[in-house]
């Protein structure tokens, strides 16, 4: 369900005192009436599953999980333990002293506030909700040792073995996750989340926007705005959101509005809180990044900003963290790498490899190094040849680059390379070198290392062969978002964040997002 072509047409009705109008935008199939009352409205609103309803299929799913992994842990257990008691003769039993373990750990994630906020999260990431799982479903082993070790001191029972829960534990990590998985992209086959964008316009809008438009889970219903509603993407103003609400079926505000919010503005977003999920871009986006954190003083929120700062240690976890990457990588696609040479050599003729100038930490040139995969036709840069403007900073860079003009030199197995990331791959051998990082930000040719002020701590660090940009957009981002993501990523490191990004990048090549 993606409105990216604008195919549906809007049958809202238009009132000329509201600002509310006819869109090209998605509208769902059932509509309420202009004159309905606020209870039929409420029967047909938003979505075919509610809040409610996610969070107890969310808590039933964790409980089939945890008690599918406990007895396969068990069986895991009995083939790596010599213990007597850990072994497959035993197997019943100690499902039965162990079967406090389901029950505690969805009793620990419901406790931590997971089930509350199910559904709030807009893109979950399955890397960072492991890392909470393992949190939760640890303080759910401790809860199962503890009510155990009480039943025992009371009753007698057998005590539950601290051994056979460590190893549920882990199992049920791994279990939990890939049921949240499954559960998620069941879920957005039986519900799309329906988003109006608040905003005048701008580059954020439109990064947003374009952000919506990407997400299968989400369809993008339209911009408001504080102003006119002459533009061909608005459909309403601010003060229109209850009724467009009602009238669009809308689940999720994103609201990037920059300016001071007036106190009826205030009122209708707090309106809409019971009904529908609101979230803000911050004041001074720019600076923030996952590491900032909300906290208070005397009630007052305040969004603390993550300290711009790099240690020695921190650099040299992530030398090592390269080095050990790069090794195992080249030692095992090294008979891959010899194929492809080979195929790149019989698909057109020219060299197995492309090389280039690329400037590396602290803007020291090196050469990058990735399988050929265009014909040797021509050496110009296209986006000269097309006269657009390099300096437009604004636009895609797809377009700045001139993307579109290389597709025809690009071979039929050289595009198979780029659809895999196979092309990519001799890069390790310039994260082996130290030119290069697995995670960092974008290697700039020199021609487009044009950076000034706060923008140039992107040399800090070395470049990447993926990172924050690719994950975000490649190159339908303008040249402004990537300086801003590559400074992010440098101001904000942590090996936790190069994690999520090496965790979230198989997926983006997968959906071709950016890709040119």
């Amino acid at each position: 369900m993606s409105i990216s072509n604008h195919q549906a047409t809007a049958t809202g009705t238009t009132a000329a005192n509201s600002g509310i109008r006819a869109s090209n935008f998605a509208l769902p199939p059932s509509l309420p009436e202009p004159g309905a009352s606020a209870d039929s409205t409420r029967a047909v609103r938003h979505r075919s599953i509610t809040d409610r309803e996610i969070a107890l299929v969310q808590v039933s799913c964790d409980f089939i999980c945890a008690c599918i992994a406990l007895p396969l842990s068990l069986l895991l257990l009995s083939t790596l333990s010599t213990t007597p008691v850990n072994s497959l003769h035993y197997l019943w039993l100690n499902i039965m002293v162990d079967c406090l373990f389901p029950v505690g750990v969805v009793l620990a994630l419901a406790l931590g506030g997971t089930y509350r906020i199910a559904y709030q999260s807009m893109q979950p990431s399955a890397f960072l909700e492991m890392r909470d799982l393992s949190f939760g479903v640890g303080a759910g082993c401790v809860l199962a040792l503890g009510i155990g070790s009480l039943l025992h001191a009371s009753f007698g029972v057998t005590e539950p073995s601290t051994t056979q829960l460590v190893m549920a534990v882990i199992v049920s990590v791994a279990a939990i996750s890939t049921g949240r998985i499954a559960f998620r992209v069941a879920l957005h086959h039986l519900a799309m989340t329906r988003v109006l964008v608040v905003g005048g316009g701008g580059a954020l809008v439109e990064r947003i926007m374009m952000n919506v438009r990407q997400d299968r889970g989400m369809t993008l219903v339209g911009r408001v705005t504080a102003g006119g509603v002459d533009e061909a993407d608005v459909v309403g103003r601010v003060s229109d959101l209850p009724a467009l609400c009602r009238q669009l079926d809308v689940q999720r505000i994103l609201v990037a509005d920059e300016g001071t919010f007036s106190p009826a503005t205030l009122d209708t977003y707090r309106q809409l809180q019971d009904t529908v999920h609101i979230a803000m871009v911050p004041r001074y986006y720019e600076l923030m990044s996952w590491r900032s954190r909300l906290t208070d003083l005397s009630g007052m929120p305040f969004l603390e900003v993550a300290r711009p700062h790099m240690s020695r240690l921190d650099q040299f976890m992530k030398r090592a963290f390269d080095l050990c990457i790069s090794s195992f990588v080249l030692l095992v696609t090294s008979p891959l790498l010899l194929v492809v040479a080979i195929g790149v050599k019989l698909s057109s003729p020219g060299p197995a490899l492309f090389r280039q100038i690329r400037l590396g930490r602290d803007q020291e040139p090196f050469t990058v190094t990735k399988f050929r995969s265009m014909r040797l036709e021509t050496t110009s840069d296209p986006a000269r040849e097309s006269g657009a403007p390099v300096e437009e900073h604004d636009r895609p860079l797809h377009e700045v680059r001139g993307k579109w003009l290389e597709k025809s030199r690009i071979t039929p197995f050289g595009a198979f390379l780029r659809k895999t990331g196979i092309d990519e791959i001799p890069q390790f051998i310039n994260v082996f070198r130290g030119d290069m990082s697995v995670v960092g930000p974008r290697p700039f040719i020199p021609e487009e290392s044009h950076v000034e002020g706060w923008a140039t701590r992107r040399f800090e660090v070395r470049p990447g062969i993926t990172g924050l940009w690719q994950v975000s957009g490649r190159n339908d981002l303008s040249r402004n978002d990537l300086v801003q993501l590559d400074y992010l990523y440098v101001a904000s490191w942590s090996m936790w964040w190069d994690l999520k990004i090496m965790w979230e990048t198989p997926r983006t090549m997968a959906r071709g997002i950016g890709a040119y």
